[in-house]
């Protein structure tokens, strides 16, 4: 997988957030199944996707929807495992680690920067 820095508004959000981009189908299908932990440092991207359900997965995840121009247009907060979340006018969908939207400060309307 890809790795890409995250900016908001260009100024860079945390030099040491690592986010990796699932970008066909395979990547997007299986995300972050069987995996244990997503470290504090990390997230993923899945490129063309617009929902997440977090059946078979260990821990919760702030799932953050971007439209196409990057613009954050819906946040999930702690979605938990077996639970089930969408956005029919997101484009992309970025999962990160519980309290992640919290500590960046995050709202709607703010617009994320990914650079490689």
């Amino acid at each position: 997988m890809k790795k890409i820095t995250l900016f908001l508004e260009g100024k860079a959000i945390d030099k040491q957030l690592e986010i990796f981009v699932a970008d066909t189908f395979f990547t997007r299908f299986k995300g972050l199944l069987g995996t244990r932990l997503l470290p504090e440092h990390e997230g993923l991207l899945l490129r063309g996707c617009n929902s997440v359900h977090m059946l078979g997965m260990r821990y919760a995840l702030d799932i953050v929807y971007l439209d196409s121009t990057g613009t954050i247009v819906k946040l999930v907060e702690n979605l938990r495992p077996w639970q089930i979340s969408f956005c029919r006018q997101a484009q992309d969908t970025l999962e990160v680690n519980c309290g992640t939207v919290r500590s960046a400060g995050w709202k709607i309307g703010d617009r994320l920067e990914l650079h490689n």
